[in-house]
């Protein structure tokens, strides 16, 4: 219930957009684009649940009204797989989060090695966002900071903020992006540089085959887009 609670409260705003304030059909698609946590199985219970009490006091109008919305929202939501709407909200929650993450990281990180947090994390969303294993590959090659402690300080640091908002989804994406860049760290023996193609394809392989992607998946689907 207290998760429930939570998961609310962080899409209570976009939510209130899309079923009240959207003058039309552009507008309504603007909002779940650009809102893809409401893009959930939770939002869709929760339109049950409103067109199921409307009907119980004889509202057509509101029955109606939340019945059209829910048309749309399955219908953007079956049409995105569950790696496009984890690409959505990453970009979302990087957007948003910029400036006031780069103010917080640079207290937090205050006695490390400085860098740009947000600059790291575009890098594995190109990393995410590779349409086969191969370019998937070609991109850890190019930016071997990802291979990095940096990058799992980058990830517990935003894991941290996720969880403090109340962002259950976006924390999940983080989490298994985290436990598949650590493990990875792990196999090729901490080291960005030195090792050859072959060994970063049989450590990737490894760490894929270790690691939870079932937030990018539906059912048994494999994970066959990502690096």
């Amino acid at each position: 219930m207290k998760n429930q609670s939570q998961e609310f409260n962080s899409i209570k705003s976009a939510l209130k957009k899309y079923l009240f304030e959207s003058k039309d059909f552009d507008e309504s698609l603007t909002i779940l684009l650009q809102n893809p946590q409401l893009l959930t199985d939770f939002v869709d219970e929760l339109f049950d649940s409103l067109i199921e009490e409307s009907k119980k006091n004889n509202d057509s109008e509101l029955v109606k009204h939340y019945s059209v919305r829910q048309i749309l929202f399955k219908t953007v939501k079956n049409s995105l797989s569950k790696k496009d709407i984890a690409l959505l909200t990453a970009i979302k929650h990087t957007r948003d989060r910029n400036e006031k993450t780069a103010k917080r990281l640079s207290k937090v990180m205050k006695d490390t090695e400085p860098f740009d947090l947000m600059t790291l994390f575009q890098k594995v969303l190109m990393w995410l966002d590779a349409s086969s294993r191969d370019k998937g590959i070609s991109v850890l090659e190019k930016y071997p900071d990802l291979l990095t402690d940096k990058a799992e300080k980058m990830f517990t640091f935003m894991i941290d903020e996720a969880h403090q908002h109340g962002n259950r989804f976006f924390e999940q994406i983080l989490r298994s992006l985290s436990e598949f860049f650590r493990i990875l760290r792990l196999e090729l023996g901490n080291k960005p540089v030195g090792y050859s193609r072959k060994e970063l394809i049989e450590a990737v392989e490894y760490a894929m085959e270790k690691t939870d992607f079932s937030i990018f998946k539906k059912g048994k689907q494999p994970v066959i887009f990502i690096a």
